[in-house]
């Protein structure tokens, strides 16, 4: 086949062949420099060093680590954290947002006066500058001397957040959390698509399977819950909520439900007021007209939107460096400075946000397409 310039597919697949070559050009001069200039420097690029001993610690970790555990082992503590992190962080988000945007609708001028001051504080002020504050005042609780008690076994210090703890093992408990909520939402989308039976025997189901699962781990002759005691300067027993963690949360939180409140709020706008008419012209109460109308068009509406505000927020998680919090993004900078390794590092560093992000977008892409109406899927 003898190829013209004139026959437009043929031209477009010369011009992709020579975009290629010449991106793939670039690729390899800018590695064989790199390496060249690595080699006169006395710098090796391997991955030998991930078996080798950091020597340094991590004030936070969810999993075992200590001084001899490998880089790979704090590379996996760090990016564990960064999961942690992001998960509360962009739940509470999203949650407050939806309120704060639902209030600004709201007819009541003080809840919508109150909820519109939030937005324009908490989105103005740079994220840095807010976990900066909540630090501040986390760091300046009193001493575990003087540590606040809340009812209930929880002790507020500047050491932390202590409070009770299951004494179950993480992968178990990790497990019964995982299993109830899926079984939660698989229940809530079958009742709603089917229209046959309540969601709340599924949800009851699901909650049944993961105590069982919870109580298969629990661990040997000790109470159901670990209870935090003082001792000197210190707690002993519970879980913590460290000084670095809980203002990394609240910043984020808050910083983040600023922009998924306007979110939330242009996608109630959106919705067309003859629906609204035509629910209230059959009857149906404003409860049932914001539960059964005006919520799932929202949430249809603001799904592409939302995805992309929380793959930012999920990046925004580096902002622990600042403030002394050991996520993904904090570890690998450590370990560049114990291992010289930056190449390899910063590697990872990059493959591991892409893999978490990558994943968000595909979870929220198949959420969008399974609400999409029919003849809207793509």
């Amino acid at each position: 086949m003898t190829f013209s310039f004139g026959n437009r597919k043929q031209r477009d697949i010369l011009l992709q062949a020579v975009f290629l070559a010449v991106i793939l050009t670039m690729l390899l001069i800018a590695v064989m420099t790199t390496r060249r200039n690595l080699e006169i420097q006395g710098l090796s690029v391997g991955w030998s060093f991930l078996n080798y001993a950091t020597g340094s610690s991590i004030v936070f970790s969810l999993i075992d680590y200590d001084l001899d555990s490998s880089f790979a082992r704090a590379l996996l503590v760090g990016f564990i954290n960064t999961l942690f992190l992001g998960t509360i962080s962009v739940s509470l988000a999203v949650l407050l947002g939806t309120v704060i945007g639902t209030a600004r609708l709201s007819s009541h001028k003080l809840v919508k006066s109150i909820a519109g001051v939030y937005v324009q504080i908490f989105r103005n002020i740079p994220l840095i500058l807010q976990a900066f504050f909540w630090y501040a005042i986390f760091v300046n609780f009193p001493s575990p001397r003087q540590a606040i008690a809340v009812q209930g076994g929880f002790f507020i210090s500047n050491r932390g957040i202590f409070f009770p703890m299951f004494n179950i093992e993480a992968w178990y408990l990790l497990a019964a959390i995982a299993l109830f909520i899926i079984g939660s939402v698989i229940s809530v989308t079958v009742a709603r698509r089917t229209g046959r039976g309540s969601s709340l025997v599924g949800i009851l189901i699901s909650l049944a399977l993961a105590c069982i699962i919870g109580y298969a781990g629990r661990l040997a002759d000790t109470p159901l819950f670990d209870m935090p005691q003082p001792k000197g300067l210190r707690f002993l027993g519970g879980g913590t909520m460290t000084p670095e963690l809980g203002s990394a949360i609240v910043a984020i939180a808050l910083f983040g439900a600023s922009y998924v409140a306007e979110i939330v709020r242009a996608g109630f706008l959106s919705i067309p007021a003859g629906l609204i008419e035509a629910a209230h012209a059959l009857g149906l109460g404003n409860w049932h007209i914001f539960w059964r109308i005006r919520l799932p068009l929202m949430i249809r509406r603001i799904l592409p939107t939302m995805t992309n505000q929380i793959i930012w927020l999920m990046k925004a998680t580096t902002i622990g460096i600042a403030i002394g919090f050991p996520d993904y993004f904090g570890v690998v900078a450590n370990s560049i400075n114990h291992s010289g390794q930056t190449i390899s590092l910063i590697f990872l560093l990059i493959i591991g946000f892409w893999a978490i992000n990558m994943t968000i977008s595909f979870t929220m892409n198949a959420i969008n397409r399974a609400l999409a109406l029919p003849g809207h899927k793509k």
